[in-house]
């Protein structure tokens, strides 16, 4: 019996130790998951986050595009209209370089020019974007806008 209790000792210890083991190996994997779940998670929202970041500098962008656009057309308009001060007497078409697409009515670009009264040349140049007006730029030439 003596010699038998060293070989149960040993059996012992082997599946305790077999046991402890197997539950490393349990908390190891539900760290494990948990530590991938929360990684998965992180980069869930890191990519959230840039989308959201990326969307706006985008939007940001095509408005200062946009702004840029309406800037120089507002430069152009009102170039037009001192070119028109300066020389009132010659012919649209040839002085600014536009087309006449209607009675008393120019384009070039996004520019359009109405003729209200051609004796003053009084009128208004539209600053257009897609078919829809941004700005009016109503001008005189020639009088004191009364008439």
């Amino acid at each position: 019996l003596h010699d038998a209790l060293p070989i149960l000792r040993v059996k012992k210890v082997k599946v305790y130790r077999f046991i402890y083991m197997e539950e490393i190996k349990m908390k190891t994997k539900i760290h494990s998951f948990s530590f991938l779940m929360e990684l998965i998670i992180v980069i869930f929202f890191f990519t959230a986050s840039a989308t959201v970041c990326v969307s706006f500098i985008i939007q940001a962008k095509n408005r200062q595009v946009q702004g840029t656009e309406i800037q120089n057309s507002l430069i152009e308009a009102q170039n037009m209209i001192e070119t028109m001060q300066a020389y009132p007497n010659d012919d649209f078409e040839s002085l600014l370089g536009v087309k006449k697409i209607a009675n008393d009515t120019y384009q070039i670009d996004n520019l359009t020019i109405k003729l209200i009264n051609e004796n003053v040349m009084k009128g208004s140049i539209q600053i257009k974007n897609k078919d829809k007006i941004i700005v009016e730029l109503p001008f005189v030439l020639g009088g004191n806008g009364n008439e």
